[in-house]
């Protein structure tokens, strides 16, 4: 039942994102002619969440396994371009130019290459400085970061662990909620109103990865998700608005991976005496 709703839930906003493409097709070009983001989301979610159903019950695929988690990060990713590709570029009311690709002739390699220095110079003290924001928060609501990464065991595991979070998913969600979301809110709301309101979107997206038994639990982790991630989510939309799509996943890479090699490191360290 869950997998037939949830398919019949992804063919409805699919649907709907369709209809809003021929109703809005008299605009403005300067506007956007496209279906709302928070619609064509809504599609990519529930067909996700038809795809997992189908990995983890009928398949028995473990997400806690690095080589597995590796897997899902490459469908999710392909799922990003694809209702991107199928909603924005293949409707034809935005180009990957106008979504923040730079272009073969059109770019400058040097530019590309400051845009993600940067990227990096930017987000390496934001990192920092939101671990100990966290750090601090975290205490004082009793509350850790719920764990969205599996364990590594060997070499192996920690290669696919790093393509799948510091590669993979950082340039599917950069793909979506700067290069398609934000860039339609800009052409309907202006830069501000969109880089808040894609901000917004970006960590509320994220509260799906809070995993606690009780909701005093639940709620003290997503506060803790939102202290993190919305300043995340507007540092990088600032970086999408300065310099462009390739900036933005930079900034997201620099993260992830930053978060990455401290985690690595925290697991080398020795119990205190007495644990």
């Amino acid at each position: 039942l869950i997998f037939i709703g949830a398919r019949a839930v992804t063919l409805g906003r699919a649907a709907g994102a369709g209809a809003q493409v021929l109703e809005r097709a008299d605009r403005d070009p300067e506007r956007y002619r496209g279906p709302a983001p928070l619609l064509v989301f809504g599609a990519y979610f529930f067909a996700m969440s038809t795809v997992g159903l189908v990995l983890l019950s009928v398949l028995g695929v473990d997400p806690e396994r690095p080589f597995n988690f590796l897997g899902i990060s490459v469908v999710q990713a392909a799922g990003y371009l694809l209702v991107v590709w199928l909603f924005a570029r293949r409707s034809g009311v935005l180009s990957w130019p106008q979504m923040g690709w730079p272009t073969w002739n059109g770019s400058d390699p040097d530019q590309i290459v400051r845009s993600i220095g940067l990227s990096v110079a930017v987000m390496l003290p934001v990192t920092l400085a939101l671990l100990i924001v966290g750090g601090i928060v975290g205490l004082l609501l009793g509350t850790d970061a719920p764990r969205v990464l599996p364990l590594s065991e060997s070499v192996a595991d920690g290669v696919f662990v790093v393509l799948a979070a510091a590669i993979l998913i950082p340039i599917g969600e950069e793909l979506f909620f700067r290069g398609f979301a934000q860039t339609a809110w800009t052409r309907d709301l202006g830069p501000r109103t969109a880089l808040l309101r894609a901000t917004a979107f970006f960590a509320f997206v994220h509260i799906a990865n809070v995993d606690a038994l009780t909701f005093g639990a639940g709620l003290a982790q997503v506060v803790l998700t939102l202290v993190v991630i919305l300043p995340v989510g507007y540092v990088l939309g600032w970086l999408f608005q300065q310099r462009g799509l390739v900036s933005a996943i930079a900034g997201h890479i620099t993260y992830n991976s930053l978060l990455l090699a401290l985690a690595f490191l925290a697991s080398k360290l020795p119990e205190p005496a007495g644990v």
